[in-house]
């Protein structure tokens, strides 16, 4: 059963909201909440210039979670959602109605508070990394498919053409000697010294492009081959 999101801040939560679900239906899979939480995001400008002031609570009367959005980055509000989740569980669990002090410095006064509140930065801050891990490697898995399967169709055009490694080698390094020349004198200051461009593309940026290439090698060496040209005509 997905949680209820309300916004009363009216802020933009567009970026966050997949994350809200997400990471409420791993904790979810994980404790088996018998009850959703609604998550209630709050603004309170005179709360965000206190450097120690709140960041969020749990209401165990409404299930209701209460997250301060002034001044907050995305991941910071998450850790506070898992932080009061947990409490959320404590609660259904029938836990964390416990007796003793609960003014201000209760974590110092009331030990089995205390015991609630380690469990819930312990707890959270652990689901948390694991759901935000679990994204992670998902979304590399998939980039590898991707990869794979353009590697795959790649390969299947150039056996389909007969085009051998050679010649698409050859395309290759032609292209190559063309943009060394195209390149000459971009990053020249005038003094006669070139200098080094400082931009450096990511891994990922190469992959991509050099994927996206390979197809339009495959074509301009079809280009070259005399044979293929009188075959297609």
């Amino acid at each position: 059963m997905p949680c209820q999101i309300k916004n009363p801040a009216n802020i933009d939560l567009a970026p966050i909201e997949p994350h809200i679900n997400g990471m409420y239906d791993h904790f979810n899979q994980k404790y088996g909440f018998s009850k959703p939480p609604v998550m209630v995001f709050d603004s309170d400008p005179s709360n965000q210039p206190n450097v120690l002031g709140k960041t969020a609570y749990y209401d165990p009367s409404t299930l209701e979670i209460h997250v301060y959005t002034d001044g907050r980055h995305p991941k910071d509000m998450l850790r506070s959602i898992a932080h009061e989740l947990i409490h959320h569980r404590q609660n259904l669990e029938g836990r964390l109605n416990v007796g003793g002090y609960h003014g201000e410095g209760y974590y110092l006064k009331n030990e089995e508070l205390k015991k609630l509140e380690q469990e819930a930065m312990k707890d959270g801050n652990e689901t948390l990394r694991e759901y935000e891990d679990n994204l992670k490697l998902r979304r590399n898995e998939q980039m590898s498919l991707k990869e794979w399967k353009n590697n795959e169709l790649n390969r299947l055009l150039l056996e389909k053409f007969g085009i051998s490694k050679e010649e698409l080698s050859e395309v290759e390094e032609d292209e190559e000697k063309d943009e060394l020349e195209e390149g000459k004198g971009k990053f020249d200051d005038g003094d006669g010294k070139d200098e080094k461009c400082d931009h450096v593309p990511c891994k990922d940026a190469e992959e991509e492009t050099k994927n996206e290439n390979l197809q339009e090698t495959i074509q301009k060496v079809l280009k070259s081959n005399k044979k293929i040209k009188l075959r297609f005509k």
